[in-house]
């Protein structure tokens, strides 16, 4: 595993934290991002970017936020939005109406991973690109919400569909800096490439 430290790259006044590292790392990476709660949006929005801009393609699993909020936010940092599904359980998580939109996956309320899986399986085919990625917005929110055994099947899914090589793709899990001791972490941690620690 390959730790890269990001944290010179990020200035007081909020600059855009510089993942021109990303492009060395090769479709079928899985790399886990650790942030700030702070700057948690803000780097994501700007890893998407700098995805997108870079010929890739992939769907963006919500946790953290409902879809008209990172949407609306996505579009309005220029992201071509376009190139990304959407599953927004985050919608789900707190109540909130789903979507209908062509972008979002919506699905079933009580949030079985199975669900989960069977949405990204099945959409990764529709992406309009063959650098593909799978965006995990916040590993440490579905915690909170699913027992930990659920949580690790489904990170061991995602990382098992990367490692096959069937559809080659990066997967992105993102974790809170300060949640990133939590031993479930550290067990997914040991799965992955890199680990990239933004400041």
């Amino acid at each position: 595993m390959k730790t890269i430290n990001a944290e010179s790259l990020i200035d007081i006044d909020k600059q855009p934290p510089d993942f021109t590292e990303f492009d060395t790392l090769g479709i079928g990476s899985v790399v886990m991002m650790e942030h700030p709660a702070e700057n948690y949006f803000f780097h994501n929005s700007h890893l998407i970017k700098h995805l997108i801009d870079h010929g890739y393609s992939g769907i963006y699993i919500s946790f953290q936020r409902p879809y008209t909020n990172v949407s609306s936010r996505l579009r309005s940092e220029g992201i071509d939005i376009d190139r990304l599904k959407f599953i927004d359980v985050a919608a789900v998580f707190s109540g909130e109406h789903q979507e209908q939109d062509d972008h979002c996956i919506n699905i079933n309320e009580h949030i079985e991973i199975d669900d989960l899986v069977r949405a990204i399986y099945t959409s990764l085919p529709s992406l309009p690109s063959e650098k593909r990625f799978i965006f995990i917005d916040s590993l440490t929110t579905i915690a909170l919400y699913k027992p930990l055994s659920e949580t690790m099947r489904f990170s061991e899914f995602l990382v098992h569909t990367v490692r096959n090589k069937e559809q080659p793709v990066t997967l992105i899990f993102n974790v809170a800096q300060d949640l990133s001791q939590k031993r479930f972490i550290r067990d997914v941690a040991f799965r992955v490439d890199h680990v990239i620690r933004v400041d």
